[in-house]
């Protein structure tokens, strides 16, 4: 059983990774061609626009997704009825949206705003018929077949996109690669999914799906209306030009934290929810997977926290150079995702729906009055104050783990202590050294792959590389010493 459930679980991260890795990367080549055509300005409309469509998508969901994964007896009756709801629910979520559309464009004075949210928002209806398939995938960790059902869409929607934003179609050439994506996506998991709704709406089942998942309904709200309410707020006390800086720079450290945390969710939920009896098991998985996984992470984020100017400079061009500040704030924040996701996927897989939306209408309101405070002193002050909760958040996260698994915030924190102190030696010594390097392209260059051989050699004595790494390091033999006592 439990070399079964490792299997599903290096297998899972394996193929959900690919997956993420593939629409995290078409994305954003997507993004870099209409950087180069569009302008700022044009980019703070879309993010605008975005807003909306997620809280939408939010609403249709409704935690019905959740509920299905974790139920061990799902019946028939469970999911054509959660079929039914969440089309009722699209639908209404298109209509009151289309109809908010010119209101929402008069408020922020982009009269094209009205049919570009008429348009995306077909998105959510196409999405809403998938649902059902999507969540099935995950419950029985088939994550090598929704690798190849993402793939397949997002290079057909991608390469769409990427021509369109050629010819000069600028928004439109995005706004046709999400609902082609969204298109072809739902016809593939209708056909590689043998599920089917049957004409059977059964409340009394329903009702038991949502008595668990509307607190996870709930939580996924505040948790989309917090990350939106910067985009809102920087875009009315600021400008769009400043918002779209501020979502530029935060999507790039995005690009592989949204892989990893996506990952963890899709991957972790299912594998506690199986083991969720045996508590001891629980806590040892969630130990050994965060380590695993900040193993990399810290790194990550710490290199790109110190090449942030050149590779915007690279990446971008200088127009794009005062995204740098909300960059490498943005790397401070994510570097607790982890935490978050593991400590919460525990949560919700032990059945405590209700902890996980007390632990977000707390945290919410926090961060809420952080940004009341913070607001009055700049856009920059304001990201700051919420990068600085994402470690108080992290904290909160953890401390019901104390008692559900006897797996402390405090013992998460000092056990990653030793790769933070070393990314940070590492990150502060080629910091230093890219002083002396005139061009953005030899800061890059020399300074990336001087920065990992740092933080390997400062691992290596410590015993902090991963069983996997190791057992690697010991075939090819780095720094020319065969069978290195790792």
């Amino acid at each position: 059983m439990a070399d079964t459930l490792k299997h599903k679980i290096v297998s899972g991260v394996f193929w959900q990774g690919l997956e993420r890795i593939g629409s995290q990367g078409i994305s954003f080549v997507i993004s870099i061609v209409l950087v180069r055509l569009l302008t700022p300005e044009e980019f703070g409309v879309i993010a605008i626009m975005m807003v909306f469509i997620g809280l939408c998508g939010c609403f249709v969901n409704a935690g019905f997704g959740s509920a299905l994964i974790q139920k061990k007896d799902l019946t028939e009756a469970d999911s054509s009825s959660v079929f039914f709801i969440n089309i009722t629910i699209a639908l209404v979520m298109y209509g009151l949206l289309f109809l908010a559309a010119p209101y929402i464009a008069i408020f922020y004075h982009t009269p094209k705003l009205t049919l570009y949210l008429r348009t995306l928002s077909f998105v959510i209806i196409i999405n809403s018929f998938s649902n059902i398939q999507s969540a099935l995938l995950n419950k029985r960790m088939l994550f090598h077949l929704s690798f190849r059902i993402s793939w397949t869409s997002l290079l057909i929607s991608g390469t769409t996109g990427i021509i369109l934003a050629y010819q000069g179609f600028g928004v439109w050439a995005l706004i046709i690669q999400q609902l082609t994506n969204a298109v072809i996506n739902g016809l593939s998991l209708w056909f590689w999914v043998k599920w089917r709704p049957q004409w059977i709406f059964d409340w009394s089942r329903a009702k038991g799906l949502f008595q668990f998942g509307w607190k996870l309904f709930v939580s996924g709200l505040l948790d989309t209306l917090y990350n939106d309410i910067y985009s809102l707020t920087i875009g009315k006390i600021a400008n769009l030009t400043m918002l779209s800086y501020y979502n530029r720079g935060k999507s790039i450290p995005n690009i592989g934290m949204g892989v990893i945390n996506s990952t963890l969710g899709s991957v972790l939920f299912p594998a506690f929810s199986e083991i969720q009896s045996d508590r001891e098991k629980m806590r040892l998985l969630a130990k050994r997977g965060l380590q695993n996984i900040m193993f990399a992470v810290i790194p990550a984020l710490t290199l790109l926290f110190i090449l942030a100017e050149p590779l915007v400079k690279i990446l971008l061009t200088e127009k794009w150079l005062p995204c740098v500040i909300f960059l490498r704030l943005c790397c401070i924040e994510y570097l607790f995702w982890p935490l978050h996701t593991t400590n919460l996927q525990i949560i919700t897989a032990c059945g405590r729906s209700d902890v996980f939306l007390i632990l977000e209408i707390i945290k919410k309101i926090q961060c809420a009055v952080v940004i009341f405070v913070t607001y009055r002193y700049g856009v920059v002050a304001m990201v700051a104050a919420g990068a600085a909760m994402g470690f108080v958040c992290a904290i909160e996260n953890g401390w019901m783990n104390r008692k559900l698994i006897n797996y402390a915030p405090w013992t998460q924190m000092l056990g990653l202590l030793p790769l933070m102190l070393i990314s940070v030696v590492s990150g502060g010594v080629v910091l230093f050294g890219l002083r002396f390097l005139a061009t953005s392209w030899s800061q890059l260059l020399l300074g990336a792959p001087a920065f990992c051989i740092l933080y390997l050699i400062g691992c290596l004595p410590c015993r902090l590389i991963p069983s996997e790494l190791r057992k690697m390091f010991k075939i090819i033999s780095i720094f020319g010493v065969k069978n290195y006592d790792l």
